[in-house]
C-alpha cells in the first residue's frame, strides 16, 4: 500500500512537469510566430504599396490582367495587414479592454479568410482570362474591362459569403484554462457542424483552385497544340498581288513563331506565381484540416500536442512567406508586359 501511495503524487508531478514543458514551448513558438509577422509585415506592406504605385502608374499598352494584379496586391495587403492589427491586439491589454475578445476573433478570421478565397480564386481567373485573351483574341478583346470586373467582384461576393459560417463558430479559446494564453477557434458547442463546414469551405476556397492549377499546369505542356484558337494561313506575297481583303494581314513567318513563344512563356510566368502561391498554402491548410478532425491541437498526448506545435509554427511562417514573393510576381508580369510594349 506504501509503494501505491507514492506513485500517485510522482504520476501528477510527472504530468505537471511535462504540462509546464509544453507550454513552456507553446509560449516560445508564439513569440516566434509574434516576430515572424511583426517582421514580415513591417518589410512587405510598404512594398505592397508600391507595387500598387507603380503598377498604377507605369506605362502599360493592353494590359487585360491589371485589374486581377491591382485585387492581388489589395487583398494580400488587407490579409497581411489584418494578421499584423491582429498580433498587436493579442499583446495590448488595452485593445482587449475595450473590445470584446471573441469580436476580434470573428472579424480577423472573417477578413484572412476572405483575402485568402479571393485571392486563390483571382489567381486562376486571371489565368483563365489570359489564356481566353491570348488563344481567341477577337472573341474576348471586346468589353474585356467590364468583363474583368464583374469577375473580381463575383469572386469577392463568392469569397465573403463562403466565409458566412465564422461569425457563428469562430470564438476565443484559452490554453489549458489559462487566462493570458489565448487564441482564435472553433465553438466546442457546434464541434460536428464545425468540421462538415471547414471542410467544404477548405475544398472551395483553396483545395478547388489548387486543382484547377495544376490541371492548368499540365494542360499548357502537353495538351497546348490541340486547345481552341484561331488558325491563320500564311500566303506568299505573290499570290496577294491583285487582291484586296479586309480579313488579310501580312506578317513575317518569324514574326508568327516570336507570338507563339512569347504567349507560351507569359502563361508559364502566370502558371508559375499561381502555383507558388498555392502551394505556399497548402501545408498550412492541410494541417488545419487534419486537426480539425484528429483534434492534435488539444490531444490528451502531450507528446502529439508538443509535435503538432512545432510543425503549426512552421507551415505558418511558410505560409507568411507568400507576402513577400507576391510582388515580385507582380513585377515579372508587368515588367514583361511593359518591355513588349515598347518594343
Amino acid at each position: 500500500m506504501s509503494n501505491l501511495s507514492h506513485s500517485y503524487p510522482e504520476a501528477d508531478l510527472l504530468t505537471l512537469h511535462e504540462e509546464q514543458i509544453y507550454l513552456g514551448e507553446w509560449m516560445q513558438s508564439s513569440r516566434l510566430l509574434f516576430y515572424s509577422v511583426i517582421c514580415i509585415s513591417l518589410f512587405t506592406l510598404p512594398i505592397l504599396l508600391l507595387s500598387l504605385c507603380y503598377i498604377s502608374f507605369k506605362p502599360t499598352h493592353n494590359v487585360h490582367f491589371l485589374p486581377y494584379l491591382y485585387s492581388i496586391l489589395i487583398a494580400n495587403f488587407v490579409l497581411l495587414a489584418t494578421l499584423f492589427t491582429s498580433v498587436i491586439t493579442k499583446n495590448t491589454d488595452m485593445v482587449y479592454d475595450t473590445i470584446p475578445g471573441f469580436l476580434v476573433c470573428k472579424l480577423t478570421a472573417f477578413l484572412v479568410n476572405s483575402s485568402s478565397c479571393f485571392i486563390h480564386w483571382s489567381w486562376v481567373a486571371m489565368f483563365a482570362e489570359r489564356c481566353f485573351h491570348i488563344y481567341s483574341p477577337l472573341r474576348y478583346r471586346i468589353n474585356s474591362t467590364f468583363r474583368t470586373k464583374a469577375v473580381i467582384v463575383g469572386i469577392l461576393i463568392f469569397s465573403m459569403c463562403i466565409q458566412l459560417w465564422i461569425p457563428i463558430f469562430i470564438t476565443e479559446k484559452r490554453l489549458s484554462g489559462q487566462l493570458d494564453n489565448i487564441y482564435c477557434g472553433e465553438d466546442t458547442s457546434y464541434s460536428s457542424q464545425t468540421q462538415l463546414i471547414l471542410s467544404f469551405e477548405c475544398t472551395a476556397s483553396f483545395f478547388l483552385p489548387l486543382i484547377l492549377t495544376i490541371f492548368a499546369d499540365i494542360s499548357i505542356f502537353t495538351w497546348k497544340s490541340s486547345w481552341g484558337s484561331i488558325s491563320f494561313n500564311l500566303v506568299p506575297r505573290e499570290e496577294l498581288r491583285g487582291k484586296t481583303s479586309e480579313h488579310m494581314k501580312i506578317v513575317s513567318l518569324n514574326s508568327v513563331r516570336n507570338s507563339k513563344k512569347r504567349r507560351s512563356n507569359a502563361i508559364r510566368r502566370c502558371l508559375i506565381s499561381a502555383t507558388i502561391t498555392l502551394f505556399l498554402n497548402l501545408p498550412n491548410y492541410s494541417l488545419q484540416l487534419i486537426d480539425e478532425f484528429f483534434n492534435l491541437r488539444e490531444s490528451s498526448s502531450i507528446d502529439v500536442r508538443r509535435v503538432f506545435l512545432r510543425i503549426d509554427a512552421f507551415v505558418y511562417i511558410l505560409y507568411l512567406m507568400q507576402f513577400p514573393i507576391t510582388p515580385i510576381h507582380i513585377f515579372t508580369l508587368s515588367r514583361a508586359r511593359t518591355r513588349r510594349a515598347s518594343r
